[in-house]
């Protein structure tokens, strides 16, 4: 509507003169309408503007889409808001119309109601025309040929739905076929691995801190690879024996070679004193902790899975 908006100011710089020699004293209302194009094509929008100055105390409505624009139909209105200065008030509106008629001149007037007490009075403004342009209207005596077109034409891609959702059912059937069929031995593989893969990192830490204790005589190391070996028992068995004593320890792990390094390293940790067999006794507690994590393989692997 703002192609409409500049059109109407246009036709409205057109008409103002026209009206200006109409004052608001007593003179009636003489409303003006013109086309803001001297043409018109079939089928293509042409503007009509509609204007009229009347005394501010005055009612005045303009046809709306109800009326009969013939020859024309109505597409559109843009009404505009009143202006009123020392010669009256103005009221301008903008038509969009279009024709189908093929006449070679097309004519058009249109009212203004002024409202009085009882009813309405039709003002009408002076007839205003428009050429038609044939361009577009194709002649019925004129033969038209059809026309090979033989250059390709670029095809736009599009997805294919269908095939991804396709692909994405093969992909899940084939993978709940394998798992079906080698489920069971695929998960004991990941718990092995898991499990393989802690022991490797607790041998690194323990043996790390053995060889300290063993070079240095260092009872901290040694401290530190006890509280190594509990962590990884604890992982491994899913008890508390980073929490338990050596009395609670051996009576989850009976084992005699395994009860006397512990007293030993107890001895060694608590009572602050060196001995030269510290390294022997950590060797101990890192094979109990070896044959528990094997112990735990042959768990896994003969547990039938439901």
């Amino acid at each position: 509507m703002d192609k409409i908006a500049f059109r109407c100011f246009s036709g409205c710089l057109i008409c103002f003169f026209t009206l200006g020699i109409f004052t608001a004293s007593g003179q009636r209302i003489k409303p003006v309408g013109i086309f803001l194009s001297d043409s018109v094509e079939v089928g293509k929008p042409v503007y009509f503007s509609l204007i009229a100055r009347h005394k501010p105390e005055v009612e005045v409505f303009f046809p709306d889409s109800s009326y009969n624009f013939s020859p024309f139909e109505i597409i559109s209105q843009k009404s505009f808001s009143s202006v009123t200065d020392g010669r009256g008030t103005l009221d301008s509106a903008v038509y969009q119309l279009v024709s189908f008629d093929v006449s070679q001149i097309q004519s058009l007037r249109m009212p203004v109601y002024v409202f009085q007490k009882k009813d309405c009075t039709a003002v009408f403004t002076a007839p205003d025309s428009v050429f038609l342009i044939k361009s577009n209207i194709l002649n019925s005596g004129q033969k038209t040929t059809l026309q090979a077109e033989t250059e390709l034409l670029p095809l736009s891609r599009e997805f294919n739905f269908s095939m991804l959702i396709g692909s994405i059912a093969l992909i899940i059937g084939v993978v709940g076929s394998i798992y079906w069929v080698f489920g069971q031995d695929i998960y004991k593989q990941w718990q092995l691995v898991k499990l393989q893969r802690r022991h490797l990192e607790y041998l690194r830490s323990f043996n790390r801190l053995m060889r300290n204790a063993r070079e240095k005589n260092n009872i901290k190391d040694a401290e530190k690879a006890i509280i190594v070996w509990k962590n990884y028992l604890e992982r491994l068995e899913k008890k508390p024996f980073a929490t338990y004593t050596t009395r609670e320890i051996m009576d989850n792990m009976p084992d005699d070679d395994l009860a006397d390094a512990l007293k030993n390293m107890d001895g060694i940790v608590y009572g602050q004193g060196k001995s030269q067999n510290m390294d022997v006794y950590l060797e101990v507690l890192k094979t109990g902790a070896t044959r528990l994590y094997r112990a735990k393989r042959r768990f896994i692997l003969d547990t039938q899975l439901t």
